[in-house]
Order: structure tokens, then C-alpha cells, then sequence
């Protein structure tokens, strides 16, 4: 009976150091704080203003939507060029914008939340570092997001990593940086 308790014990210690484990990995993850910025001063606001975003206007003290996985971040897309001899070029990457392919759970919340409060700003946040805050000229309707104009200040590429590891990597999936196995 001691035995059984004791392996029973060190079980139990041995799923509580794992809980711990992934407790400690999750508080690491990123967030994308989502929130939408009134006008006027409001009960439970208070004014969202950044030395690289000033005067955003009054968010709540919790985000509107929280987004903790996506499905992919790329850089957007650039504007295409004409040719010389016609047509147009197609579009390249632009480094200081950026999509984020969104869940369908995020994106019908997103799609309703913009078209809730079109003519209001959305503050897009990384943590606690302000990404953007454009205000919303229609409602989204697709699942991805852009985000384009980001501030010269913040650093597009650092941003683009952060968020890549919100994106959930199939099982077995090989790491982009070591070549699979050859058959």
C-alpha cells in the first residue's frame, strides 16, 4: 500500500510540474490585443496615447477581442508596377505591411466588431506595444487582416516573428529552417 501511495505521489508531482510547464510556455505567447477607440470620454475608458500613436482615442481597460492563434503572417503585398512595354509587373512584398490569415472564430468576431463601429479607430496591439490604429472605413469581410502603414519606429520584421508564433504549426511539421528528410 506505501508503494502504490508513493507512486501515486510522485504521479502527481510529475503532472504538476508538466501543468507548471505549460502554464509558464502560454504566459510567453504573444497576444493581439484588439481594441476599438471612442471619440469622447466614457465610464470605464481611459485615453490610448503612445509616443508613436498619440491621441488614439478612449479604449477600455480590457481589449475588445483577444487573438491568440492565426492561421498565417506574411508580408502584404506592394503595389504593381507597369512595364515598359505594357502590362504590369506583379505586386512584391512590402516589408512595413503585413497579413494576418485570421481563424474563422476571430474573423466573424472581427467582422462584427468593424461593422458594429465603422468610423471609429481600431487600436491593433502586440502585448502592450501599439501596432496601428486606423480607423475602420467599412466593415471586414474577409479572414485575413492587414495590417499596412506601421510607424517607421517599429520594427516590421521583429513584429512579423512575434506573431508568427502565434500561428499553429501542424503536427509533425518540420521547422522552416531544417531541410526535411530525403526519401
Amino acid at each position: 500500500m506505501a508503494q502504490l501511495f508513493s507512486r501515486m505521489k510522485r504521479a502527481l508531482v510529475i503532472v504538476w510540474m508538466l501543468w507548471v510547464g505549460l502554464a509558464v510556455h502560454e504566459a510567453d505567447k504573444p497576444l493581439l490585443k484588439v481594441y476599438i477607440a471612442g471619440k469622447e470620454r466614457g465610464a470605464g475608458l481611459h485615453e490610448a496615447d503612445f509616443p508613436q500613436l498619440p491621441k488614439v482615442g478612449y479604449i477600455s481597460d480590457k481589449p475588445d477581442l483577444t487573438i491568440s492563434q492565426l492561421e498565417g503572417v506574411e508580408y502584404g503585398l506592394g503595389q504593381r508596377y507597369p512595364k515598359p512595354d505594357g502590362g504590369y509587373l506583379p505586386p512584391g512584398e512590402d516589408k512595413r505591411s503585413l497579413r494576418l490569415r485570421l481563424t474563422a472564430k476571430d474573423a466573424a468576431a472581427l467582422q462584427k466588431l468593424t461593422s458594429e463601429h465603422v468610423g471609429s479607430r481600431i487600436l491593433l496591439m502586440l502585448d502592450d506595444q501599439p501596432l496601428v490604429a486606423p480607423e475602420i472605413q467599412t466593415a471586414m469581410t474577409e479572414e485575413s487582416m492587414y495590417i499596412n502603414g506601421l510607424p517607421k519606429a517599429v520594427n516590421t520584421a521583429e513584429v512579423k516573428a512575434k506573431l508568427e508564433a502565434l500561428v499553429q504549426k501542424p503536427k509533425g511539421a518540420q521547422p522552416s529552417g531544417i531541410p526535411a528528410p530525403k526519401v
